[in-house]
């Protein structure tokens, strides 16, 4: 049989083919050359000059009459000869097929996973899939379909790696419900290699979250944690870092939590460590040990990712989640819009390279790159790029037969239907934590509504017309995708953590102090930056904000609604008057960073968040919410800087926080 072997020189060496002891002009990278022959008589070898482990081959193998070869038979050509020679493994993930050459270490896949629970397959816009969608092929993601391609990855090649960057809890009715449970059902079904944790595995306190961790099969990842003061999490499986075998060579894989986990959820008393200096202080106990291929694994944010490839000099690369970054590198396959290259170079001070991966939320896209290691352990070939997990990726199996073993209880949250709305209800972080959203002003108002509604007051129509609503805790949007029914499974995915509300007296002053914190860090965002839970949606408040101010002064007005009143009116707000507040609890105990809330005098209402959504919806249907101009900003110069900082103000719904990430990568 005639083969024809198109070789194309990608990376920056010089090669050389030797063919019946016939030399072929070196070639530089670039070029191109076709060699003919019989794979049972020919051999081809391959000799490299210079930067050997850059060079970087593609094969693309053709019989006669243009039929494409199968694999397996290129595997005939030389396969002694290739390993003898130069170590050569194979990967046949698609054509052009790729040897990776050298002497150097080669795993083919890593996956890492960021997970807000999305067990299930979701819309485009990353909100509940509904039947007629599924059935019509334009569902996404969901864990059956991220299993099938690590699955794919790992019968491959058994040097595949696949971990998970954290917040497995939280995000759906499927948490409500099940609790830890749930998550370690489908993750020991996914079978990561090691996870980090994330913020939202706390939600629960830590003994919600001790059972997870014991119940795992595979290692659960954070460095940067003093728990000396928390026995009962020091005495489980929670480790530091761990050590993976792949083609007989150790890499380390190193955890690490944000310290603002601290203010976002319940950590009772864990100690938060600077992640840098604890990654740091693991990378040198790790090469120790003879490690040198070294991956920082967590849940800080973009920005910090950044930050350790940058300071923490033998890194080789970060795997980063919390932020819920869209890298990719040309154009989008989907409607996300990316926010920088995948993978993100960072050069340190030593003039050594870096990078860094993020791949978006709920198991739309699982990132994809490859990586080379020289036998220092040094990179010095990566590419890549996110997959969009759509409907022509199947379901694994055993996958969808667990979710269809415990979904009855989900099926009948999901589908008793509550009330229904006339509009798109805008839950999506890259909104509600940075501007007024017609969901926070719902929720908000629908708190304003319940306490109306029960409380008869005589002297007004209510004694606490203020309500505020912490945007972390708003988690998903409502479209009209079910002829515009809402689901109380749609409640629980918008406002999943149960907060009670409470009723609490605060001075104006205490309400000022509030709304700064609200957009005490607004300034530090960029469309690749952190967004903060604690930025405030609200009822009853009229504010102007000056973000161009220093910190504790962008607070320029505040309105606030009466009400001892026969018609509620705005009048500016005063410092030494007493006002009531509904907050949640989260909030009361000084949750997302609002301490000027901790010890104030409050009374329960014995009734949740949802709870009081729910009531609305079922009184005010079709609701149709709109912003109100209830926060603005500042207008000038400072103000078109910042808004475009920001970058599109309303973005599309597809870029919600809270996700499933998944990355590959091979290294040789």
């Amino acid at each position: 049989m005639i083969l024809n072997f198109h070789y194309i020189v990608t990376g920056i060496s010089f090669l050389s083919f030797v063919k019946n002891e016939r030399s072929i002009p070196m070639l530089q990278s670039g070029s191109r050359i076709l060699v003919e022959g019989r794979n049972t008589d020919e051999q081809l070898l391959f000799h490299l000059f210079d930067t050997l482990f850059k060079c970087f081959i593609c094969l693309d193998l053709e019989i006669p009459q243009d039929k494409r070869l199968e694999f397996p038979a290129f595997l005939l050509l030389s396969r002694d000869l290739h390993k003898s020679f130069l170590n050569i493994e194979y990967c046949k993930e698609c054509p052009p097929y790729r040897i990776h050459h050298g002497v150097g270490y080669k795993i083919s896949y890593i996956a890492f996973l960021i997970v807000t629970i999305v067990f299930e397959e979701t819309s485009r816009l990353s909100t509940a899939c509904t039947p007629a969608d599924s059935k019509a092929g334009k569902c996404y993601g969901g864990f059956a379909r991220i299993a099938t391609l690590v699955r794919q990855a790992k019968s491959e090649s058994p040097s595949t790696i696949f971990l998970n960057a954290g917040d497995t809890y939280q995000g759906t009715a499927w948490f409500n419900k099940y609790k830890w449970e749930a998550v370690a059902w489908f993750m020991n079904l996914l079978a990561p290699d090691a996870i980090s944790l994330g913020n939202h595995e706390f939600d629960n306190g830590v003994k919600g979250l001790i059972p997870f961790i014991q119940n795992a099969t595979y290692p659960i990842l954070t460095t940067n944690l003093d728990l000396s003061e928390q026995p009962d999490l020091a005495a489980t499986n929670l480790k530091n870092s761990t050590i993976l075998i792949v083609n007989g060579k150790k890499i380390g894989v190193i955890g690490y939590l944000t310290p603002d986990t601290k203010i976002l959820s319940s950590t009772e008393k864990v100690i938060f460590k600077d992640e840098v200096e604890c990654i740091r202080e693991e990378v040198k106990k790790l090469k120790e040990q003879g490690v040198d291929i070294l991956i920082a694994l967590g849940h800080s944010g973009f920005k910090t990712d950044k930050k350790i490839a940058r300071e923490v000099e033998d890194i080789d690369l970060v795997i980063g989640g919390h932020t819920n970054t869209f890298l990719y590198r040309g154009k989008s396959p989907d409607i996300e819009v990316p926010e920088g290259f995948y993978p993100t170079e960072v050069i340190q001070k030593s003039g050594r390279k870096v990078y860094v991966v993020q791949a978006y939320a709920y198991t739309k896209y699982l990132g994809n790159f490859s990586v080379s290691f020289d036998i220092k352990g040094e990179v010095t070939h990566i590419e890549g790029n996110p997959i969009l997990v759509d409907a022509n990726v199947k379901q694994a199996e055993d996958v969808v037969r667990l979710i269809n073993d415990k979904r009855d209880v989900i099926d009948q949250l999901q589908q008793q239907v509550i009330g229904k709305t006339r509009v798109l209800l805008d839950g999506d972080s890259k909104n509600c934590r940075r501007q007024e959203c017609n969901m926070g002003n719902l929720i908000c108002d629908a708190i304003i509504d319940y306490y109306a509604r029960e409380h008869i007051n005589k002297e007004g129509w209510t004694d606490t017309a203020i309500a505020v609503q912490n945007s972390g805790s708003i988690r998903s949007s409502i479209t009209r995708d079910r002829d515009d029914q809402v689901t109380q499974g749609d409640i629980l995915s918008v406002l999943p953590f149960g907060n009670v509300i409470v009723k609490a007296s605060m001075t104006g002053e205490q309400i000022l102090s509030m709304l700064e914190w609200s957009v005490h860090n607004i300034d530090n965002i960029t469309s690749t930056g952190n967004l903060y839970g604690a930025y405030l949606q609200y009822s009853g408040l009229q504010v102007i904000y000056d973000v161009s101010q220093p910190r504790n002064s962008r607070v320029v007005s505040v309105h606030v609604q009466c009400a001892a009143c026969r018609i509620p009116t705005y009048s500016e707000l005063q410092k030494n008057v007493t006002y009531n507040v509904f907050i949640n609890d989260f909030l009361a105990k000084g949750g997302d960073g609002f301490h000027m809330l901790e010890g104030l005098q409050t009374i329960s209402l014995g009734i949740t968040t949802d709870e009081a959504l729910v009531q609305y919806f079922q009184k005010h249907s079709p609701v149709h919410p709109g912003v109100e101009w209830r926060i603005t900003y500042k207008s000038g110069e400072n103000f078109k800087s910042f808004n475009n900082n920001l970058g599109t103000t309303h973005r599309s719904l597809g870029l919600m926080i809270l996700l499933t990430i998944t990355t590959w990568l091979s290294l040789t």
